[in-house]
């Protein structure tokens, strides 16, 4: 049930509004730069304490086309992949922030977002919105450096599922609702799945339903992006059978070295070619294909962005199918997306720590000879409670623990304090102010200190009294680290629906027992 309600949410439509003009152009948009490798070397980078915190934002400015320039959620180093938005209104300013539920743009539905990125302070970050209505995340899996964590079903899928799977020697697999967040110092992964069955092993049949991917990793030199989507794939001995709106995208950015970066995208495909269904450009990736009833329903296949003026960074967006309603201009009654990908990646700065390796916290050495590493050292974080991954600073390079404060890293000054809220560290004697205070859009939403939801205690930017200029995380939604058990947001509506199945249930069992009154004479 819950598989059928997420898989029919792509092809939810809006009325149509009367009075519209008519959609000038069609066919297909004179777009083809989908492969960026430039040929001249990039410039030495600059070396810098947090390479993503001072990074140029690209200024939000409306689409001359919006129809056919998908957004970019967020400058920051990032891949993300999304099953499918629906958008009554569609905002035209690129690029969009990188929330995942939508909220900050709003985005009417999201299902399935996945997405790993690198914070402003240069840690890493994993989110999967599993769906989210009216900027309410119904659902979400959310994992910070250290991190896994796992979507409402994993007792379901470990204790049943996985062993089926076992006990057949990997010939009956199944999954079904899966979403699986893990983040180290040095990456993020994300993976969501409504379905997946696999049938006969490796060289059996496979199919996967409503599935997305968003990762990033780096090394020290190079880092590494990628996005994608796909709402459903079946596969026979690894061999392509069929598959229904899929795109994919990669960025690369290495120290000296030109960037690099990719999107593919189909809509639909039988036994490894596209179908040239609804127009020949569908199939075989040709970016911006125009297509559909202008003005009443444009499709537009393979919407594609790429290096174009949304970041600073190399980035591509690809959108496998957007289907609009009653769209001319910039503007359009509503929008509906499916199969979305994006990356974007910044090449680390140089290393001046003196260390081959980079700095002491993020080295995977035990530096100071305590029996713990990075993360793990209380030396490593800037309130000194390694159970806080808040306060994590992978730049520090400074292992040893002492009096906070006292760090003789060129790169990040331990603070005091254990802060004042959630996402709040202290900067007593730091020399530097918050991230709510500091005049910097610190995690590049283009929102800067009071006009962040991250720096409201309520998340609503328009409530002037919950605006806390202390908190030294912009970032919106931030859990709290004091918090126990399974980071999810919103309702457990599984549960709320099962107790609402065993009340009915009792009730009527209790009505057929009871003996019927006979009319008086």
């Amino acid at each position: 049930m819950a598989a059928t309600a997420l898989m029919a949410l792509p092809n939810l439509s809006v009325g149509a509004l009367p009075g519209l003009p008519t959609l000038t152009g069609s066919g297909v948009v004179d777009k083809v730069v989908t492969t960026v490798a430039p040929a001249a070397p990039a410039p030495a980078p600059i070396a810098k304490k947090h390479p993503a915190a001072h990074r140029a934002v690209a200024p939000r400015a409306a689409a001359s086309d919006p129809t056919t320039t998908p957004p970019l959620h967020g400058t920051n180093p990032h891949g993300q992949g999304t099953v499918a938005v629906v958008d009554t209104n569609p905002d035209p300013k690129r690029p969009y922030s990188g929330d995942t539920t939508g909220k900050t743009d709003n985005e009417d539905i999201v299902v399935g977002r996945s997405r790993g990125e690198q914070n402003s302070d240069g840690s890493y970050h994993g989110h999967i919105t599993v769906a989210a209505l009216f900027g309410n995340e119904l659902i979400g899996v959310d994992s910070k450096p250290g991190e896994t964590n796992h979507g409402p079903l994993d007792a379901l899928q470990t204790s049943l599922l996985d062993a089926i799977c076992s006990g057949s020697g990997g010939q009956l697999c199944l999954s079904l609702l899966t979403a699986d967040s893990a983040t180290t110092t040095s990456g993020s992964t994300n993976h969501f799945s409504v379905a997946h069955a696999k049938l006969g092993g490796d060289s059996g049949i496979e199919a996967g339903a409503a599935e997305s991917n968003g990762n990033i990793s780096g090394d020290g030199t190079c880092q590494s992006s990628h996005g994608d989507s796909t709402v459903a794939d079946v596969k026979a001995g690894g061999n392509a059978v069929a598959s229904v709106a899929k795109s994919s995208t990669d960025s690369k950015a290495c120290q000296g070295q030109a960037p690099t970066q990719t999107n593919t995208s189909s809509v639909i495909g039988l036994g490894g070619q596209g179908v040239p269904i609804p127009a020949p450009g569908c199939a075989d990736g040709t970016p911006d294909t125009v297509t559909g009833i202008p003005t009443l329903l444009p499709l537009i296949c393979n919407g594609d962005d790429s290096n174009a003026g949304q970041g600073s960074d190399p980035y591509g967006v690809r959108d496998a199918l957007d289907a609009f309603v009653l769209a001319t201009g910039t503007t359009a009654a509503a929008k509906a997306t499916t199969a979305g990908s994006e990356s974007t990646a910044t090449a680390p700065a140089a290393n001046t720590s003196g260390s081959e390796t980079g700095p002491q916290c993020s080295d995977g050495v035990d530096n100071d000879g305590d029996g713990l590493i990075d993360a793990a050292d209380p030396g490593c974080h800037s309130d000194g409670n390694a159970n806080n991954p808040a306060s994590y600073v992978p730049s520090d390079n400074d292992e040893s623990n002492g009096t906070p404060g006292s760090s003789t890293s060129p790169s990040a000054p331990k603070h005091t304090g254990a802060g004042n809220g959630a996402g709040v560290k202290g900067f007593k004697g730091s020399g530097r102010k918050p991230e709510c205070s500091d005049g910097i859009d610190n995690d590049g939403d283009n929102l800067v200190d009071e006009a962040d939801p991250g720096c409201h205690s309520d998340g609503n930017a328009h409530n002037a009294s919950s605006y806390n200029p202390n908190d030294d995380s912009e970032v919106n939604g931030t859990v709290p680290a004091s918090s126990a058990g399974l980071p999810f947001t919103g309702t457990d509506v599984l549960t709320v629906a099962l107790i609402g199945a065993l009340l009915l249930a009792a009730g009527l069992a209790l009505r057929t027992r009871m003996p019927r009154r006979r009319p008086l004479a």
